[in-house]
């Protein structure tokens, strides 16, 4: 069943916030290769990235391409993660 740009727009898809050499906020949503957006602040940078996923998403659907579904990614300390009972069922999202 094929899912409406409203659907994919009510999803919180975690956002990576980074300071640029430069001065200015990068936000990405790293589970949508090339998604990012750039401002002054953090906020002005998330703001963008809403306008740009809205139109690459747009984009996708009248394509036809897949828009992957949000993933969160965890930050563990290697000692950590080898001590974990079910590290081969969290695997994937481990960075």
């Amino acid at each position: 069943m094929k899912k409406e740009l409203s659907y994919y727009m009510s999803l919180r898809y975690p956002v990576e916030i980074r300071i640029m050499p430069d001065g200015m906020h990068r936000a990405e949503i790293r589970t949508v290769p090339g998604l990012c957006a750039y401002g002054t602040s953090a906020a002005e940078a998330i703001e963008e990235l809403e306008d740009v996923r809205e139109a690459a998403f747009e984009m996708m659907l009248r394509q036809g391409k897949e828009i992957p579904l949000p993933r969160v990614f965890l930050e563990i300390p290697i000692d950590a993660f080898e001590r974990l009972s079910n590290k081969e069922e969290i695997a994937e999202f481990v960075v």
